[in-house]
């Protein structure tokens, strides 16, 4: 049965070539300063940030390029962290939490200004979020942001479930596996060496750095300092990583062309989602389909027929309407797949030094187009000599997650909220 995890997605026929990387048979006896291990968001962009500061480094991939989620994702990238802003005060206090919101902004401006470049223009960036509630509770409302009107919502969107829409114009949306080509195009273009289909199998710490031992190559890749940037689920499963990282799985599906259908129901391009824990996220796509991305679990193993029928049911349960017209019209969902996610217990990342010239950055729990870079260029500029560049990440407490049984507790208290959200609906509408 073919796996979600690997199933063809909508960025892979839409995307640009990938970049042509390192040969495996260049690789030499001739230690690097820096090893990175991850080809995701995060990796890249530390490997960019100290290549480009002259820093001999080399990043290696099980896969290819953004084959996890980083090249995966709904392709949405907007402010904060994935915990909400009084949740991480009272994990690292309100100074940390000031500090890390700085970085958040700084993480999405750099993605704006990366994606605004002309050579750029693949990312297909547009503007413009609207985060939606299925209940009555008002929201705050910060900078750049705006609520809309019942009038506007309802002539935005056809759905009769939204009771509010709040607008910010700080988010985007693109498409991220041909960001993630770009981005390494431009590591390498830096200085820096990508090497794929490399599986690290062992990680063994020597006199004066360390010794990665990958099954595909006859040498050992020797290095000073390592940075581990996959998520808990990597093939290289790192202690660290094992021990405070769970796997989340997500799933998206990509409908047909139908944008005739769409300009009657969902009358905007802005990236879209709900406030529920698990709820939805959708966009409409450049060729006119609609991507719709939804749920979180710990124990995904659906195949991608499954997750159609789910994606459809779920998108019915929406807008109706725009299910039955789609179907009047012979279309269906074309792209069904699933994807990995890091989680901590606290939904926030790892990021810094965990032994002597070992380090992680990690764990971006679903939020990571925004989050990974800040996260990335703060562990760069640490590991180039700033000592204070990673003060706000180190107030974010170490916790295991214990294998299954964190794995189990994680699930019940999805399920949870869950069914929180749906009684908060349900107590909306009587």
């Amino acid at each position: 049965m073919k796996s979600a995890l690997s199933a063809r997605t909508w960025y892979q026929d839409t995307g640009i070539a990938p970049p042509t990387t390192f040969e495996k048979g260049s690789i030499g006896s001739k230690p690097y300063d820096v090893a990175i291990i991850g080809g995701g968001l995060a990796g890249l962009v530390t490997l960019l940030q100290l290549a480009g500061a002259g820093v001999n480094a080399i990043l290696i991939e099980a896969g290819e390029i953004a084959s996890g989620a980083s090249g995966r994702n709904g392709g949405f990238c907007s402010g904060g962290w994935a915990a909400g802003g009084p949740q991480i005060a009272r994990l690292v206090g309100h100074d940390a939490a000031a500090e890390l919101d700085v970085l958040a902004d700084q993480g999405l401006r750099w993605m704006r200004t990366r994606m605004s470049r002309l050579e750029y223009a693949s990312t297909q960036p547009v503007d413009g979020e609207l985060l939606l509630s299925l209940w009555s509770e008002a929201p705050s409302i910060g900078p750049n942001e705006r609520l809309l009107s019942n009038v506007e919502l309802r002539d935005t969107l056809s759905s009769s479930r939204y009771k509010y829409g709040l607008y910010s114009s700080n988010g985007l949306h693109f498409h991220p596996l041909n960001f993630m080509r770009l981005l390494a195009r431009d590591a390498i273009y830096s200085g820096g060496t990508i090497l794929e289909q490399t599986q690290v199998n062992s990680i063994v710490k020597t006199y004066g750095g360390y010794s990665l031992g990958c099954a595909s190559l006859a040498n050992e890749i020797k290095a000073g300092r390592i940075v581990i940037a996959t998520g808990g689920y990597g093939r290289c499963k790192s202690g660290f990583s094992t021990r405070h990282l769970l796997p989340i799985q997500t799933y998206i599906g990509v409908t047909s062309p139908l944008s005739d259908v769409l300009d009657s129901h969902i009358k905007t391009n802005w990236a879209i989602s709900d406030r529920r824990r698990a709820g939805n996220y959708y966009r409409r796509l450049p060729d006119g389909r609609l991507l719709w991305g939804m749920a979180i679990t710990a124990f995904g193993s659906m195949n991608p027929d499954a997750i159609s029928h789910m994606i459809l049911h779920d998108i019915r349960s929406v807008y109706p309407k725009l299910v039955h017209d789609m179907l009047l019209d012979g279309a269906g969902i074309d792209y069904a797949w699933a994807g990995n996610m890091a989680y901590a217990r606290h939904s926030m990342p790892y990021v810094g030094e965990i032994d002597q010239g070992y380090f992680v950055v990690s764990g971006f729990g679903g939020h990571g187009m925004n989050t990974a870079p800040a996260a990335a260029m703060a562990l760069s500029r640490a590991m180039l000599g700033d000592k204070g560049a990673l003060d706000p990440f180190d107030a974010i407490p170490r916790r295991p997650v214990f294998g299954k049984i964190g794995a189990y507790a994680a699930e019940y208290s999805y399920r949870q909220m869950q069914l929180c959200d749906w009684l908060k609906e349900w107590g909306n509408n009587f």
